[in-house]
């Protein structure tokens, strides 16, 4: 399966009007105000809410995961739609070790539709599967867009707790794989990835009133943010730190401190060296 980001014009059409356009208008306001980030596919546009997808649009209509329905706690007396992000809301924060994590990049996504976000670095798509030959299946957390020199980079984020940071000498940390993986899938199909967010990005402007330009260049490798870094190590995270420096390189990783949570710009500035 190749990279594809389309949405066709009998999809649009559908989305947002007849029996959907109560429904659209609801995310759409949601993603204007920063609460849902949609995230486009082979035609089909997805609305992620608090780290878990919200709705999906495909096929001419809104679906929704019916066993998000379990989640229903502190529910009662909502309207439909508001009950549907309480319980995609508590879905992904009663994960052990999730909640930080998405509540942290939750914090970026809501940059992208912002009128009033002045800083040059947006979040272009989220939940990435680069459906490659090489390593597919695998989803990366974010592919951020720089505004100013149009180029795009992708980005997975970590709370430095993660059993896949955090490890015991002699292992090694998993993510090193993770995103070595996503580094040999951006380069096998690089130039379509560029081509596809061109798609992607037409569309989000269109539906959403942006007015982002295509992609130009796309910056490698894949790259790691990890938040939660101590300030004091103890020797499991000197060493971590040290295997993952030197299996992805210490240019690619930004290591952020507790409590310290960067702009989308100093990300940006830290690993697109």
């Amino acid at each position: 399966m190749a990279f594809i980001r389309t949405f066709n014009e009998t999809q649009i059409k559908k989305m947002i009007g007849g029996a959907n356009t109560e429904l659209f208008a609801k995310l759409k306001a949601d993603v204007l105000n920063g609460e849902v980030f949609p995230a486009m596919r082979k035609n089909e546009l997805y609305f992620y809410y608090k780290g878990g997808c919200l709705y999906k649009f495909s096929g001419g209509s809104f679906k929704r995961n019916p066993n998000f329905a379990k989640f229903s706690t502190d529910c009662v007396g909502f309207e439909p739609y508001e009950r549907a992000k309480k319980e995609t809301e508590n879905k992904f924060t009663s994960v052990c070790g999730n909640e930080k994590e998405r509540q942290l990049l939750d914090k970026l996504y809501s940059c992208t539709f912002s009128s009033s976000y002045g800083g040059d670095v947006v979040v272009l798509d989220i939940e990435v599967n680069l459906n490659g030959a090489v390593g597919g299946g695998k989803k990366c957390d974010m592919v951020l867009l720089n505004t100013r020199t149009d180029e795009i980079m992708f980005v997975e984020g970590k709370v430095f707790s993660d059993g896949r940071v955090n490890v015991k000498r002699p292992f090694i940390p998993k993510v090193i794989t993770q995103v070595n993986t996503y580094t040999a899938s951006i380069a096998e199909q690089r130039q379509t990835i560029i081509e596809q967010y061109a798609y992607h990005i037409q569309i989000l402007n269109r539906l959403f009133g942006t007015s982002y330009c295509p992609p130009k260049m796309l910056i490698e490798p894949a790259k790691l943010l990890v938040y939660g870094t101590p300030k004091c190590l103890a020797e499991n995270g000197i060493y971590s730190i040290d295997k993952i420096n030197d299996g992805l390189g210490a240019n690619n990783v930004l290591w952020v401190e507790q409590n310290d949570s960067p702009t989308l710009d100093v990300i940006w500035q830290a690993l697109a060296l």
